[in-house]
Protein backbone atom coordinates (compact mmCIF):
# COMPACT_ATOMS: atom_id res chain seq x y z
CA UNK A 1 0.00 0.00 0.00
CA UNK A 2 1.36 3.42 -0.98
CA UNK A 3 2.52 5.66 1.86
CA UNK A 4 0.64 8.96 2.03
CA UNK A 5 1.66 12.33 3.46
CA UNK A 6 -1.11 11.94 6.05
CA UNK A 7 0.53 8.71 7.27
CA UNK A 8 3.78 10.55 7.90
CA UNK A 9 1.94 13.47 9.53
CA UNK A 10 -0.04 11.18 11.88
CA UNK A 11 3.08 9.21 12.80
CA UNK A 12 5.00 12.35 13.80
CA UNK A 13 1.96 14.27 15.10
CA UNK A 14 2.51 17.24 12.81
CA UNK A 15 0.18 18.81 10.27
CA UNK A 16 -0.12 17.48 6.74
CA UNK A 17 0.72 20.95 5.39
CA UNK A 18 4.01 20.85 7.31
CA UNK A 19 4.88 17.48 5.80
CA UNK A 20 3.93 18.75 2.33
CA UNK A 21 6.12 21.82 2.65
CA UNK A 22 9.12 19.86 3.85
CA UNK A 23 8.85 17.19 1.16
CA UNK A 24 8.48 19.83 -1.55
CA UNK A 25 11.67 21.57 -0.38
CA UNK A 26 9.94 24.61 1.14
CA UNK A 27 10.85 24.13 4.80
CA UNK A 28 13.06 27.21 4.93
CA UNK A 29 10.52 29.34 3.10
CA UNK A 30 7.86 28.57 5.71
CA UNK A 31 10.35 28.74 8.60
CA UNK A 32 9.84 25.16 9.69
CA UNK A 33 12.26 24.15 12.45
CA UNK A 34 15.26 22.24 11.14
CA UNK A 35 14.78 19.38 13.63
CA UNK A 36 11.15 18.99 12.53
CA UNK A 37 12.14 18.97 8.85
CA UNK A 38 14.83 16.38 9.58
CA UNK A 39 12.35 14.12 11.39
CA UNK A 40 9.91 14.33 8.48
CA UNK A 41 12.57 13.52 5.89
CA UNK A 42 13.85 10.56 7.91
CA UNK A 43 10.32 9.19 8.38
CA UNK A 44 9.56 9.60 4.67
CA UNK A 45 12.75 7.72 3.80
CA UNK A 46 12.06 4.98 6.33
CA UNK A 47 8.56 4.43 4.98
CA UNK A 48 9.66 4.55 1.34
CA UNK A 49 7.43 7.49 0.54
CA UNK A 50 7.14 8.35 -3.16
CA UNK A 51 5.27 11.49 -4.27
CA UNK A 52 2.23 11.08 -6.49
CA UNK A 53 2.93 12.47 -9.95
CA UNK A 54 -0.80 12.96 -10.47
CA UNK A 55 -1.16 14.98 -7.28
CA UNK A 56 1.96 16.97 -8.12
CA UNK A 57 0.52 17.63 -11.57
CA UNK A 58 -2.68 19.01 -10.11
CA UNK A 59 -0.63 21.47 -8.04
CA UNK A 60 1.89 22.49 -10.65
CA UNK A 61 -0.08 22.02 -13.91
CA UNK A 62 2.65 19.57 -14.99
CA UNK A 63 2.58 15.77 -15.16
CA UNK A 64 6.30 15.47 -16.01
CA UNK A 65 5.24 13.37 -18.99
CA UNK A 66 6.03 13.73 -22.69
CA UNK A 67 4.25 12.11 -25.63
CA UNK A 68 6.15 10.58 -28.56
CA UNK A 69 4.28 9.54 -31.72
CA UNK A 70 6.32 7.81 -34.43
CA UNK A 71 5.21 6.26 -37.70
CA UNK A 72 6.40 2.69 -37.11
CA UNK A 73 7.76 1.57 -33.75
CA UNK A 74 8.62 -1.86 -35.25
CA UNK A 75 11.28 -0.17 -37.38
CA UNK A 76 14.64 -0.40 -35.53
CA UNK A 77 15.30 3.25 -36.45
CA UNK A 78 12.26 4.49 -34.54
CA UNK A 79 12.72 1.94 -31.74
CA UNK A 80 16.26 3.20 -31.09
CA UNK A 81 15.09 6.79 -31.36
CA UNK A 82 12.31 6.16 -28.81
CA UNK A 83 14.74 4.46 -26.43
CA UNK A 84 17.08 7.45 -26.60
CA UNK A 85 14.20 9.87 -26.02
CA UNK A 86 13.12 7.90 -22.94
CA UNK A 87 16.64 7.92 -21.53
CA UNK A 88 17.10 11.65 -22.11
CA UNK A 89 13.71 12.48 -20.59
CA UNK A 90 14.28 10.23 -17.56
CA UNK A 91 17.50 12.09 -16.75
CA UNK A 92 15.43 15.26 -16.43
CA UNK A 93 12.68 13.65 -14.35
CA UNK A 94 10.21 13.08 -17.20
CA UNK A 95 8.49 9.94 -18.46
CA UNK A 96 7.70 9.27 -22.14
CA UNK A 97 4.52 7.66 -23.50
CA UNK A 98 5.07 6.21 -26.99
CA UNK A 99 2.52 5.62 -29.76
CA UNK A 100 2.80 4.39 -33.36
CA UNK A 101 0.66 5.99 -36.08
CA UNK A 102 1.25 3.35 -38.75
CA UNK A 103 1.72 6.22 -41.23
CA UNK A 104 -1.97 7.09 -40.76
CA UNK A 105 -2.67 10.82 -40.07
CA UNK A 106 -6.06 9.99 -38.53
CA UNK A 107 -4.49 7.49 -36.13
CA UNK A 108 -1.79 10.03 -35.35
CA UNK A 109 -4.42 12.65 -34.51
CA UNK A 110 -6.26 10.18 -32.26
CA UNK A 111 -3.03 9.38 -30.40
CA UNK A 112 -2.26 13.06 -29.91
CA UNK A 113 -5.76 13.81 -28.60
CA UNK A 114 -5.49 10.86 -26.21
CA UNK A 115 -2.08 11.97 -24.96
CA UNK A 116 -3.29 15.53 -24.42
CA UNK A 117 -6.30 14.26 -22.49
CA UNK A 118 -3.84 12.49 -20.20
CA UNK A 119 -2.07 15.76 -19.53
CA UNK A 120 1.27 15.34 -21.30
CA UNK A 121 3.39 18.48 -21.02
CA UNK A 122 4.63 18.38 -24.62
CA UNK A 123 4.76 16.27 -27.77
CA UNK A 124 7.42 14.79 -30.05
CA UNK A 125 5.94 13.76 -33.41
CA UNK A 126 7.28 12.11 -36.58
CA UNK A 127 4.38 13.33 -38.76
CA UNK A 128 2.51 10.86 -40.95
CA UNK A 129 1.01 13.59 -43.13
CA UNK A 130 2.72 16.14 -45.32
CA UNK A 131 0.26 18.96 -45.88
CA UNK A 132 -3.36 20.13 -45.82
CA UNK A 133 -5.98 18.33 -43.78
CA UNK A 134 -3.52 15.56 -42.91
CA UNK A 135 -1.56 17.95 -40.67
CA UNK A 136 -4.37 20.24 -39.49
CA UNK A 137 -4.17 18.79 -35.98
CA UNK A 138 -0.47 19.67 -35.81
CA UNK A 139 -1.12 23.18 -37.10
CA UNK A 140 -3.71 23.53 -34.33
CA UNK A 141 -1.12 22.58 -31.71
CA UNK A 142 1.17 25.25 -33.14
CA UNK A 143 -1.62 27.85 -33.07
CA UNK A 144 -2.38 26.97 -29.45
CA UNK A 145 1.33 27.33 -28.63
CA UNK A 146 1.38 23.82 -27.24
CA UNK A 147 4.99 22.56 -26.87
CA UNK A 148 5.65 20.53 -30.01
CA UNK A 149 8.84 19.24 -31.65
CA UNK A 150 8.85 17.40 -34.97
CA UNK A 151 11.32 14.56 -35.24
CA UNK A 152 12.79 12.90 -38.36
CA UNK A 153 10.35 14.73 -40.67
CA UNK A 154 9.29 18.32 -41.30
CA UNK A 155 6.11 19.79 -42.79
CA UNK A 156 6.15 22.33 -45.60
CA UNK A 157 4.40 25.54 -44.61
CA UNK A 158 4.35 24.74 -40.90
CA UNK A 159 7.27 26.42 -39.13
CA UNK A 160 7.85 24.24 -36.12
CA UNK A 161 10.70 23.17 -33.88
CA UNK A 162 12.28 19.99 -35.19
CA UNK A 163 15.27 17.68 -35.47
CA UNK A 164 16.15 15.56 -38.51
CA UNK A 165 19.18 14.49 -40.53
CA UNK A 166 20.74 15.99 -43.64
CA UNK A 167 18.60 13.84 -45.94
CA UNK A 168 19.55 15.48 -49.24
CA UNK A 169 23.26 15.33 -48.49
CA UNK A 170 23.06 11.73 -47.27
CA UNK A 171 21.11 10.54 -50.33
CA UNK A 172 23.57 12.29 -52.59
CA UNK A 173 26.48 10.61 -50.81
CA UNK A 174 24.83 7.19 -51.14
CA UNK A 175 24.18 7.68 -54.84
CA UNK A 176 27.70 9.00 -55.47
CA UNK A 177 29.12 5.89 -53.77
CA UNK A 178 27.33 3.78 -56.40
CA UNK A 179 28.33 6.11 -59.23
CA UNK A 180 31.95 5.85 -58.16
CA UNK A 181 31.67 2.08 -58.58
CA UNK A 182 30.69 2.62 -62.22
CA UNK A 183 26.90 2.41 -61.91
CA UNK A 184 25.02 4.67 -64.32
CA UNK A 185 21.50 3.24 -64.49
CA UNK A 186 20.43 3.59 -60.86
CA UNK A 187 16.90 3.02 -59.53
CA UNK A 188 15.42 4.92 -56.58
CA UNK A 189 12.99 2.95 -54.41
CA UNK A 190 11.05 5.60 -52.50
CA UNK A 191 8.44 5.88 -49.78
CA UNK A 192 5.38 8.08 -49.37
CA UNK A 193 5.59 11.13 -51.64
CA UNK A 194 4.05 13.44 -49.02
CA UNK A 195 6.75 12.60 -46.47
CA UNK A 196 9.61 15.10 -46.29
CA UNK A 197 12.09 12.23 -45.90
CA UNK A 198 11.05 10.81 -49.27
CA UNK A 199 11.15 14.14 -51.07
CA UNK A 200 14.51 15.19 -49.65
CA UNK A 201 16.14 11.84 -50.34
CA UNK A 202 14.83 11.83 -53.90
CA UNK A 203 16.22 15.35 -54.40
CA UNK A 204 19.63 14.20 -53.16
CA UNK A 205 19.54 11.19 -55.50
CA UNK A 206 18.68 13.35 -58.52
CA UNK A 207 21.34 15.91 -57.56
CA UNK A 208 24.00 13.19 -57.60
CA UNK A 209 22.96 12.07 -61.08
CA UNK A 210 22.93 15.65 -62.31
CA UNK A 211 26.42 16.15 -60.90
CA UNK A 212 27.63 13.36 -63.20
CA UNK A 213 25.49 14.70 -66.08
CA UNK A 214 23.38 11.56 -66.07
CA UNK A 215 19.75 12.00 -67.11
CA UNK A 216 17.52 9.97 -64.81
CA UNK A 217 14.99 7.51 -66.22
CA UNK A 218 11.50 8.21 -64.73
CA UNK A 219 10.81 4.46 -64.90
CA UNK A 220 13.55 3.95 -62.33
CA UNK A 221 12.01 6.30 -59.73
CA UNK A 222 9.40 4.32 -57.79
CA UNK A 223 6.98 5.61 -55.14
CA UNK A 224 5.18 3.64 -52.44
CA UNK A 225 5.51 3.66 -48.67
CA UNK A 226 8.21 2.90 -46.14
CA UNK A 227 7.31 -0.78 -45.70
CA UNK A 228 8.69 -4.23 -46.48
CA UNK A 229 5.72 -4.86 -48.78
CA UNK A 230 6.54 -1.70 -50.72
CA UNK A 231 10.13 -2.87 -51.19
CA UNK A 232 8.83 -6.18 -52.52
CA UNK A 233 6.55 -4.39 -54.99
CA UNK A 234 9.36 -2.10 -56.12
CA UNK A 235 11.63 -5.07 -56.80
CA UNK A 236 8.86 -6.84 -58.72
CA UNK A 237 8.46 -3.76 -60.92
CA UNK A 238 12.17 -3.67 -61.63
CA UNK A 239 12.14 -7.34 -62.63
CA UNK A 240 9.61 -6.51 -65.34
CA UNK A 241 11.85 -3.91 -67.01
CA UNK A 242 13.42 -4.75 -70.35
CA UNK A 243 16.68 -3.15 -69.27
CA UNK A 244 17.43 -3.70 -65.58
CA UNK A 245 19.17 -1.10 -63.43
CA UNK A 246 22.79 -1.57 -62.46
CA UNK A 247 22.33 -0.32 -58.87
CA UNK A 248 19.57 0.55 -56.38
CA UNK A 249 19.01 3.25 -53.74
CA UNK A 250 16.39 2.44 -51.07
CA UNK A 251 14.75 5.26 -49.11
CA UNK A 252 14.74 3.29 -45.86
CA UNK A 253 15.68 -0.03 -44.28
CA UNK A 254 12.26 -1.69 -44.57
CA UNK A 255 12.18 -1.02 -48.30
CA UNK A 256 15.65 -2.55 -48.45
CA UNK A 257 14.47 -5.69 -46.62
CA UNK A 258 11.50 -6.12 -48.94
CA UNK A 259 13.65 -5.61 -52.00
CA UNK A 260 16.21 -8.17 -50.84
CA UNK A 261 13.46 -10.68 -50.08
CA UNK A 262 11.98 -10.38 -53.57
CA UNK A 263 15.35 -10.44 -55.33
CA UNK A 264 16.33 -13.61 -53.46
CA UNK A 265 14.23 -15.58 -55.95
CA UNK A 266 15.28 -13.52 -59.00
CA UNK A 267 17.73 -14.78 -61.67
CA UNK A 268 21.30 -14.65 -60.49
CA UNK A 269 22.27 -12.35 -63.35
CA UNK A 270 22.28 -9.43 -62.89
CA UNK A 271 20.41 -9.36 -59.56
CA UNK A 272 22.54 -11.43 -57.17
CA UNK A 273 25.47 -9.00 -57.08
CA UNK A 274 23.60 -5.79 -57.87
CA UNK A 275 25.07 -2.96 -55.72
CA UNK A 276 22.57 -1.37 -53.34
CA UNK A 277 22.44 1.64 -51.03
CA UNK A 278 19.99 2.46 -48.27
CA UNK A 279 19.23 4.55 -45.22
CA UNK A 280 19.58 2.64 -41.93
CA UNK A 281 20.99 -0.76 -41.15
CA UNK A 282 19.21 -4.09 -40.80
CA UNK A 283 20.59 -7.23 -39.09
CA UNK A 284 23.11 -9.49 -40.86
CA UNK A 285 24.02 -7.09 -43.68
CA UNK A 286 27.63 -8.22 -43.40
CA UNK A 287 26.55 -11.76 -44.34
CA UNK A 288 25.05 -10.73 -47.68
CA UNK A 289 27.28 -11.32 -50.65
CA UNK A 290 26.54 -8.10 -52.45
CA UNK A 291 27.98 -4.57 -52.36
CA UNK A 292 26.01 -2.41 -49.93
CA UNK A 293 26.34 1.19 -48.74
CA UNK A 294 24.33 2.27 -45.70
CA UNK A 295 23.65 5.76 -44.35
CA UNK A 296 23.63 5.28 -40.58
CA UNK A 297 21.39 7.86 -38.94
CA UNK A 298 22.27 8.97 -35.39
CA UNK A 299 19.00 7.70 -33.88
CA UNK A 300 20.08 8.16 -30.29
CA UNK A 301 21.32 11.68 -30.92
CA UNK A 302 18.07 12.51 -32.72
CA UNK A 303 15.99 11.31 -29.78
CA UNK A 304 18.11 13.08 -27.18
CA UNK A 305 18.23 16.39 -29.09
CA UNK A 306 14.48 16.35 -29.69
CA UNK A 307 13.82 15.90 -25.97
CA UNK A 308 16.29 18.67 -25.07
CA UNK A 309 14.61 21.04 -27.52
CA UNK A 310 11.15 20.19 -26.19
CA UNK A 311 12.22 20.74 -22.59
CA UNK A 312 13.63 24.14 -23.59
CA UNK A 313 10.23 25.03 -25.04
CA UNK A 314 8.49 23.88 -21.87
CA UNK A 315 10.49 26.42 -19.91
CA UNK A 316 9.68 29.21 -22.35
CA UNK A 317 6.61 31.44 -22.19
CA UNK A 318 3.71 30.92 -24.63
CA UNK A 319 4.80 34.11 -26.36
CA UNK A 320 8.31 32.77 -26.86
CA UNK A 321 6.89 29.53 -28.29
CA UNK A 322 5.11 31.55 -30.97
CA UNK A 323 8.39 32.95 -32.28
CA UNK A 324 10.35 31.52 -35.20
CA UNK A 325 10.97 27.79 -35.12
CA UNK A 326 14.31 26.24 -34.29
CA UNK A 327 15.36 23.31 -36.48
CA UNK A 328 18.47 21.16 -36.42
CA UNK A 329 19.98 18.86 -39.04
CA UNK A 330 22.36 16.10 -37.99
CA UNK A 331 24.95 14.36 -40.14
CA UNK A 332 24.84 10.69 -41.13
CA UNK A 333 27.71 8.21 -41.40
CA UNK A 334 28.25 5.99 -44.45
CA UNK A 335 29.12 2.36 -43.85
CA UNK A 336 30.08 -0.07 -46.62
CA UNK A 337 29.56 -3.84 -46.75
CA UNK A 338 31.08 -6.22 -49.28
CA UNK A 339 32.90 -3.43 -51.15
Amino acid sequence: MAVRMSDIADSLRVSRSTVSRVLSGQAQKFRIASDTAERILKEATRRGYRPSQLARGLRTASTRTLGLVVSDISNPFFANLAWAAEQAAEQQGFAVVVGSSGEDPAREQAYIENLRSRGVDGLLVAPAGGSGAAVAHLAKLKDERFPLVLIDRFIDGLPCDGVAVENRKAARMLTEALLNRGARRIAFLGGREEASTHRERLEGFLAALKGKRIKHDPALVLHGDFSVASGQRHAAQLLELGTPPDALVCANNKILIGCLERLASAPAEPWAALPMASFDEVPFLSLLRRPLVIARQPERQLGARAVALLLERLKASPEARAKSAHTERLEVELKEFGI
